[in-house]
């Protein structure tokens, strides 16, 4: 059978010093983490016979080469370093030499350096490449944070805390830079010794600008600060009394800044699921009434003043909408009502008014038809001489008598 050439070199290749002998040998991680911008190093080391196995010949390194992806790292695979062919302008950096250290360094990593690296050397009279290479992953730093020697954020006048920029990937110390309330330090490394230092937002970065890979800031305070000082609770309303159904939003605050996650909650000593600075309430219940505090870390200690927090019921609400109208309504009424008696008491002023006239002119008829009737009785009254002067009779008795009354 004819077997192709390049299959039949890695066949031999994997049969030689690749794949047996133990003299032939590179070592390096099986995988390595580093932080976006930062420099990576990556440690290897190689080991060779000193002499080809069944000879005399003296074996010497004569070459090196750090390629991607291909696991024999032999011409014409591209390669990351070359010794025979250096490019002065290239971000990876042959650290090692030609004896037994291949250390690789790539400076300020981007997302297209992620992959697999092998390293190959080549002697005088062989060549060997571990088959197995390291895994680069590179990660924007989101898990970078700024650790502290002590767990308060308080700390006295004089006292001393060492600040540490953490990372579950590698990076270069020297890449490290200090920040101040976003103000670029002096310092430079992972970690950050304070003394006499300020109150202050202290972070870290692998970007000298403070812009890239840049974790939450310490919240640090410095000074003498009474229980309730450090941290404060304010509320999106100033009555302490509120309605069931109603909105509120509790704020934690701050001398400085402080990542939202490291806020904790807690209602009449007890802690809340809640996390972040801001402590919503949607719908209130009356579950909800307590004293409410925050604290910069989960053990509570330094905790600020209680927000007291009263739910009521609501009996307004939905029952003052219904009240305006009928009130309203009871309004009109009333209104109507009160016309109605002005009216009928005008009325019934009125009927008096005319039944007095009436009256009057019924009055004034009567006084009338006397005057009239007196007149026509003393008319009658005239009686003719008699010629005889006789003593009066009954008749004429009778007739005075009914003028006389």
């Amino acid at each position: 059978m004819k077997m192709n050439p390049w299959t039949l070199s890695v066949l031999l290749l994997l049969a030689g010093p690749l794949g047996a002998d133990p003299d032939w040998h590179v070592e390096h991680p099986a995988s390595f983490c580093v932080v976006e911008g930062s420099t990576a190093t990556i440690p290897c080391s190689f080991t060779h016979p000193t002499v080809k196995k069944g000879t005399s010949t003296v074996l010497r390194v004569e070459r090196v080469i750090w390629c991607p992806k291909n696991e024999i790292c032999k011409d014409p695979t591209p390669n990351v370093y070359n010794s025979s062919n250096v490019r002065a302008d290239s971000r990876f950096r042959y650290l090692g030499d030609l004896v037994s250290d291949c250390t690789l360094k790539i400076i300020k990593t981007v997302k297209r350096d992620a992959g697999t690296y092998h390293f190959r050397f080549e002697t005088n009279v062989e060549g060997y490449a571990r088959r197995k290479g390291v895994i680069v992953t590179v990660t924007n730093g989101e898990d970078m944070k700024v650790r502290s020697s002590v767990t308060d954020h308080v700390v006295k006048e004089g006292g001393q805390v060492t600040l540490t920029c953490t990372s579950a990937c590698s990076f270069h110390q020297l890449d490290v830079r200090w920040y101040r309330n976003g103000h670029a330090l002096s310092e430079t490394g992972p970690a950050l010794h304070l003394s006499n230092y300020n109150t202050g937002d202290y972070t870290c970065s692998l970007d000298s600008s403070g812009k890239k890979t840049t974790p939450p800031p310490w919240c640090l305070l410095v000074g003498e600060y009474e229980d309730g000082e450090v941290v404060k609770v304010r509320s999106s309303v100033t009555d302490h009394v509120v309605k069931e159904g109603s909105q509120v939003t509790l704020t934690c605050t701050s001398a400085c800044s402080f990542h939202q996650l490291d806020v904790h909650w807690y209602r009449n000593g007890h802690a809340l699921p809640e996390t972040g600075p801001a402590l919503h309430f949607s719908s209130l219940t009356n579950n909800n009434t307590g004293n409410y505090t925050c604290s910069l870390d989960s053990s509570g200690k330094k905790t600020s003043a209680p927000w007291s927090l009263f739910v009521v019921k609501n009996k307004s609400g939905r029952g003052w909408r219904v009240t305006v109208p009928v009130v309203s309504v009871l309004l009109a009424v009333f209104l109507l009502l009160l016309a109605g008696l002005v009216f009928a008491k005008s009325r019934r002023h009125a009927q008096k008014k005319a039944s007095e006239l009436i009256q009057k002119q019924e009055v004034d008829r009567e006084q009338e038809a006397v005057g009239t009737s007196e007149e026509v009785s003393y008319s009658t009254i005239h009686l003719k001489p008699n010629s005889s002067r006789s003593a009066p009779g009954p008749e004429h008795e009778i007739v005075y008598s009914e003028v006389v009354r």
